[in-house]
């Protein structure tokens, strides 16, 4: 068991550092991840608040802490850290964004073609896919949309630490960009 596991982290590592060279992963277990009611909270006061597919209340009204811990054993954090600047802050949300984002996703499919099907990957920040926003009737892309981490209620800032991962607050110079995968 624990060789298939550090085959499957190694496969993951590589295939990242192969397409996504900007990108840094750490693995972790499930078991560091920490879930706050008040993280949920800080959704309803953010300006994407029942305006995009993948945030709330939009999401699906699961227990995502059950799913994480319970039937998920094994994490995957991407991240990136971008310069910021004052007159470029909003590019580097998009861009950081969709790079994890798209990364996830074609690790997602490493994972399928590898016979772990039921894998899972939460974005980090919201949903950044339509150029022009969401439409207001449906999700343009349903199949490629993913549920940033914090909606579900992990404190992102907690549960990394545990993994020697730092996030701090306000954001000067760089902005950090993180996503889960899980198998």
């Amino acid at each position: 068991m624990q060789k298939e596991q550090d085959k499957t982290v190694s496969l993951l590592k590589d295939e990242l550092k192969k397409s996504y060279p900007d990108l840094e992963a750490v693995y972790a277990k499930t078991d560091i991840f920490v879930f706050e009611e008040k993280v949920k909270l800080l959704c309803f006061h953010c300006a994407h608040y029942n305006e995009k597919w993948t945030c709330p209340p939009r999401i699906p009204n699961l227990n995502y802490e059950k799913i994480i811990k319970e039937d998920y054993s094994n994490a995957l954090i991407v991240f990136t850290k971008m310069k910021v600047e004052d007159d470029n802050f909003e590019d580097v949300r998009r861009q950081s964004t969709n790079m994890i984002h798209k990364a996830l996703l074609h690790l997602e499919k490493v994972l399928y073609d590898n016979d772990l099907p039921t894998r899972v990957s939460f974005i980090g920040g919201s949903c950044k896919l339509c150029k022009n926003g969401c439409a207001t009737d449906k999700c343009r892309n349903p199949y490629q949309a993913r549920i940033p981490l914090e909606a579900t209620g992990c404190n992102l800032i907690e549960s990394f630490k545990k993994v020697g991962i730092k996030i701090e607050f306000p954001i000067k110079e760089y902005l950090y960009r993180y996503g889960v995968i899980l198998w």
